[in-house]
């Protein structure tokens, strides 16, 4: 075979070879599998802390927010100011604002050292519990007596309570007072105590206690109180009384001009004995 064959089917022969090698090892190129992008959005960044200066800046505004929302308050002046909570701090309230205004500037101001900042903190916790208080015993005033009313008045809880707490209180009094008065006026002029040689009058009754001298009875709803010494005259129109003794007592009663024994009744101490008779 001559030289220029051999040499071209050589040549055709590494070809072949060459491409049998390719087709096999070849291997297919990854694609990176393509996804949408998450709904969430990422997490910011961690906050970066407070220098020391805006720190005491931010303490400082908030106190003069909270004292701002603090002198609103109607009662205020004349509930807060005066109270036993404010004494509790003993310092004086700074000038929030003014502070935050120089710290803002970057000068310096007198009373805007950490002890001030403390007593405004102090002021803002004393604030809480006096509405708690104010709240609470404004409420429990409305049950007190008169006598309770005035003896609160003059205590050192009454350092604190608002004026208009107390004229509520006394606002109640006056009407529950006023709404007694109108039903003894309904029920007609209380019994008289009359002296035993005073004339006796037809259609009248008369009640006579027979007991010790010290021993008294009262009648309900008159504030009449009397004892052996006296007699007591019951106009026509009243048809029942409730009464009641301090100790062991008998009661009679008798009627007209000449004072007729009716009837009589035993009184036990602390008791309510109840009369009644059909009118005439």
């Amino acid at each position: 075979m001559k030289a220029p064959v051999r040499k071209a089917l050589c040549f055709g022969l590494l070809a072949t070879v060459i491409w049998d090698i390719s087709h096999v090892h070849a291997q297919p190129i990854p694609v990176p599998e393509i996804r949408p992008p998450s709904e969430s959005p990422p997490a910011p960044p961690p906050p970066q802390p407070m220098s020391e200066s805006e720190s005491l800046r931010e303490r400082w505004a908030l106190v003069a927010r909270k004292f701002r929302e603090m002198e609103a308050n109607a009662d205020h002046a004349e509930g807060f100011l005066v109270s036993k909570e404010l004494r509790s701090c003993q310092c004086n309230r700074p000038d929030a604002w003014a502070v935050v205004r120089a710290l803002d500037e970057g000068r310096y101001i007198e009373g805007g050292t950490n002890a001030e900042l403390r007593c405004g903190f102090c002021i803002l916790q004393k604030y809480t519990q006096w509405q708690e208080r104010v709240s609470l015993q404004c409420a429990l005033m409305l049950m007190l007596s008169p006598f309770e009313l005035e003896r609160l008045e003059k205590s050192d809880d009454a350092h604190g309570l608002p004026k208009r707490c107390f004229e509520r209180a006394r606002s109640k009094h006056k009407a529950e007072a006023k709404a007694k008065l109108k039903e003894k006026e309904k029920e007609g002029p209380p019994p008289k105590v009359w002296n035993v040689w005073v004339e006796r009058k037809e259609g009248y009754r008369y009640l006579r206690v027979v007991a010790p001298a010290a021993c008294s009875v009262s009648i309900e709803g008159t504030g009449l109180q009397f004892s052996s010494k006296d007699w007591v005259e019951v106009p026509p129109h009243i048809t029942q009384l409730k009464l009641k003794s301090t100790c062991q007592a008998t009661l009679e009663v008798f009627r007209g001009i000449k004072a007729e024994f009716e009837r009589i009744e035993h009184l036990a101490p602390g008791e309510t004995a109840f009369l009644a008779w059909e009118k005439d």
